[in-house]
């Protein structure tokens, strides 16, 4: 059964083997996951999970952490009153990576869907309601296919700062239950009790 793994899940000296397998076009996102995704997850900075297959194969894999976003930079963005001031709340996808040989078979599908349902389960239990990223040139028209929205370009910047407004939590309706499918095609039983309570 396919499966979504965190890395706080998977042993360190297992990590170590498997590792070695992994091969990314894009030699930053390789280096991430070979140098640092491990030590950063122990240190709480970000949470790094993989798409694994069937046959044990690891397929890609998204980091996310939380962050804010300022309000009045993105009140076109966000359908939020503008009473509101403060920043807002949002999970932050950090990398995102497909392994070789794997683009346009559904692995960055499989990825951002559960970016969009951790996003989903931070606004249950503490608030959320965006997801961003600071994407690549290259990887624009992919994250567009997943309704976000370029923001801006700074200077002497190589990525795109990019959001996507979740909706309120009371705008679900019946995208609950394909939510919940999806957590018990991927192992993730415990989002699947977040999301009937």
């Amino acid at each position: 059964m396919p499966s979504l793994v965190a890395l706080s899940d998977i042993p360190r000296s297992k990590f170590d083997r498997l590792k070695q397998k992994f091969s990314c076009k894009n030699p930053d996102l390789e280096k991430y996951i070979k140098q640092f995704a491990y030590s950063h997850q122990k240190e709480g900075l970000f949470q790094t999970y993989f798409y694994v297959d069937d046959n044990d194969n690891f397929l890609g894999y998204i980091s996310v952490a939380v962050a804010t976003i300022e309000r009045t930079k993105f009140a076109d963005e966000l359908d939020i009153s503008y009473s509101m001031k403060y920043s807002i709340p949002a999970i932050k996808i950090t990398r995102l990576c497909v392994f070789n040989g794997l683009c346009n078979k559904g692995v960055g599908t499989i990825l951002m869907t559960f970016a969009n349902i951790l996003a989903l389960v931070q606004q249950k239990k503490i608030g959320c309601r965006a997801l961003i990223v600071d994407s690549k040139p290259e990887a624009v028209e992919f994250y567009k296919r997943f309704n976000f929205v370029e923001i801006n370009k700074e200077e002497n910047s190589d990525t795109i700062f990019m959001v996507n407004d979740i909706g309120r939590a009371d705008e679900l309706g019946k995208a609950v239950d394909k939510m919940i499918t999806f957590c018990k095609i991927f192992g993730q039983d415990d989002l699947v009790e977040i999301f009937r309570k």
